[in-house]
């Protein structure tokens, strides 16, 4: 079988791609990396005892605070410096919005990897290798035996072997003695089942970020195929709950599910594990003398229970985020398809009206009857006039406005509605541009109104690929739904796409 070497694996290609991206390696790069470290590692406590998501000028309170004892000339510039590197540059911490326009900061996987690893370095621990090699094999030889690949029958046959083996395991035992038992746990030391323990640790915590980041993920993909296409309002009400049916069977999802339910602290004999809480664990390896008391003290797991339901909580507020987005996503879809349906009925009434002899003959001809299954017999039929007399009350004019939650959930609506028709310009021109190479402003045919010639006027800002040239100016008949109308004496403009401008 051929391995590859390693310098096969560590091509200049990789690594050239590895060092742009790499938190771990940037941030030895700049000159102040000490004073981030430090600056970051405050943050993270602070986010992960306050549920890992506060409004940003929280964090922000806290980097003046810490850049005000250094006595920096301009302390705005270097707050903004930090800020960028972090979230743009190293992808240490991530800044979001809710949809009311709140900025918020929260903690990433990059973050907490950053922080375990120098950790790790400053602590010197000792890294053992038995248990990883047990996790290894383990690991492999559950992809073989996934639930998801057999039947009920061999799930049964696969226990029976297992029984079979235990029961031939108890003979040796009982005829050799202990030392030739086959199916035992391997003997590990305290202290290496200890390390893998906190190791695995740091990996649940910082695979939390892989979980919000799916939940996002399956919101975006969901709306990218609901509401760019066409479909009904009926329709449009299935989203939230194929969000949910999507985000339930996403791997990192099912796998954040399967150790929330392994770490419930719900005891019992018949659990797969007789303690499950972690800090009674470590309590009882204190009590028991099993690991020293330093290694103990300054251990990780001592809050991973705190800090996991924290992580558990954020989740929560992730997925609640999302399905309100998504909620106000199918509301504008429903209204928007409630327009044209009202359209629709208009356009039948009035070709009912304008043809009402065809209409009323049609209905003769083919009678509508209502069959109603009752008991009881059915009485009498009177035609009902409509007319109640009744005087009219009069209502004093009232001043309605919408409060701050309703103006924004509209500019919201709005805004998205605008960078979709903005984005359908940019593509239909990039469409005419591929097809076509040069295109000119002066005949190129607008469906969009005077929307559609303002991005056009201004295509290059938009979209940088584009070359815009000046071409002169000309009378333009541009179509609206409100008739035609000629912009006079219009700057007109010549496109091309800079990669075919570069090539010719």
């Amino acid at each position: 079988m051929y391995m590859p070497k390693r310098i096969e694996v560590f091509t200049g290609e990789r690594l050239d791609c590895l060092l742009p991206h790499h938190p771990y390696l940037l941030l030895l790069q700049k000159e102040d990396w000490r004073e981030y470290l430090l600056l970051i590692a405050e943050i993270y406590d602070i986010l992960e005892d306050d549920n890992t998501r506060l409004p940003f000028e929280a964090i922000r309170a806290v980097t003046i605070k810490f850049y005000s004892a250094k006595q920096f000339s301009s302390l705005e510039s270097k707050i903004h410096q930090f800020f960028s590197i972090m979230i743009g540059e190293l992808q240490v911490l991530r800044d979001s919005h809710d949809q009311f326009g709140n900025r918020y900061i929260e903690t990433t996987r990059a973050g907490r990897q950053l922080l375990q690893l120098f950790e790790t370095l400053l602590s010197q621990r000792t890294r053992y290798t038995g248990t990883g090699a047990e996790t290894l094999l383990s690991a492999l030889n559950d992809i073989l035996i996934s639930r998801q690949q057999i039947t009920e029958e061999e799930a049964l046959s696969h226990h029976r072997e297992k029984i079979k083996a235990y029961q031939k395991d108890m003979q040796r035992i009982q005829q050799k003695g202990l030392d030739h038992a086959e199916l035992l746990p391997i003997p590990h030391s305290n202290e290496a089942l200890f390390s893998q323990a906190e190791e695995v640790a740091g990996h649940i915590l910082s695979s939390i970020e892989d979980v919000k980041t799916a939940i996002e993920r399956q919101r975006q993909e969901l709306a990218a195929q609901y509401f760019t296409g066409n479909r009904s309002a009926g329709q449009s009400l299935n989203a939230v709950a194929e969000f949910y049916e999507g985000l339930f069977i996403s791997p990192e999802y099912a796998s954040y599910s399967q150790a929330k339910q392994l770490l419930s602290h719900l005891e019992g004999y018949s659990a797969r594990f007789s303690i499950k809480d972690i800090d009674h664990l470590l309590h009882k390896i204190r009590q028991n003398e099993l690991i020293s008391e330093p290694e103990l003290n300054r251990s990780q797991l001592r809050g991973f229970m705190r800090h996991f339901a924290q992580a558990d909580h954020s989740i929560q507020e992730k997925v609640k985020s999302q399905i309100k987005l998504l909620q106000q996503q199918v509301q504008y879809a429903i209204s928007t398809d409630i327009q044209g349906l009202q359209g629709t009925l208009h356009s039948i009434l009035a070709q009912m009206f304008a043809k009402k002899e065809a209409v009323t003959s049609f209905f003769k001809n083919h009678p509508v009857a209502v069959l109603l299954a009752s008991e009881f017999e059915v009485g009498p039929v009177i035609p009902f006039s409509f007319e109640i007399p009744a005087a009219t009350e009069s209502l004093a004019l009232q001043d309605e406005t919408l409060d701050l939650q309703e103006q924004k959930a509209l500019f919201l609506a709005l805004l998205q509605a605008e960078e979709a028709t903005l984005q359908s310009i940019l593509l239909r021109l990039q469409r005419q541009l591929r097809e076509k190479g040069l295109v000119s402003l002066g005949n190129y045919p607008m469906e969009r109104g005077f929307a559609e010639y303002y991005v056009l006027s201004e295509a290059d800002l938009f979209d940088p690929q584009i070359l815009k040239m000046p071409a002169g100016h000309q009378d333009l008949l541009i179509n609206t739904k409100y008739g035609e109308f000629i912009l006079q004496n219009a700057p007109i403009y010549n496109f091309s796409m800079k990669e075919a401008h570069v090539k010719s």
